[in-house]
């Protein structure tokens, strides 16, 4: 995944379920501090944006895909009006 197809707030909360701050990923990465920022406001950096495209393709792989139960969703057969609404009727 490209950072560039994601909203500014999901690549830093995917940095920030992995490393904890933008500021650890940074000095992990040997990155000069706020560089994500600056990357997320338009200025390009390949080493900055190559290190963030990596932490977003670990996460997709990691990903664990989303299981459906199976079962049909029945609420609305359910569903009857509050106690209230009936008496009021």
């Amino acid at each position: 995944m490209d950072y560039l197809t994601l909203h500014p707030e999901d690549v830093k909360a995917a940095i920030r379920k992995r490393f904890g701050s933008l500021l650890k990923f940074e000095e992990k990465e040997g990155l000069p501090r706020q560089s994500v920022t600056d990357l997320l406001r338009g200025k390009t950096s390949a080493r900055v944006a190559a290190a963030v495209n990596q932490v977003l393709s670990d996460a997709d792989a990691t990903a664990a895909p989303k299981a459906k139960s199976g079962k049909p969703d029945d609420s609305r057969a359910r569903r009857t009006s509050h106690c209230l609404n009936a008496k009021a009727a």
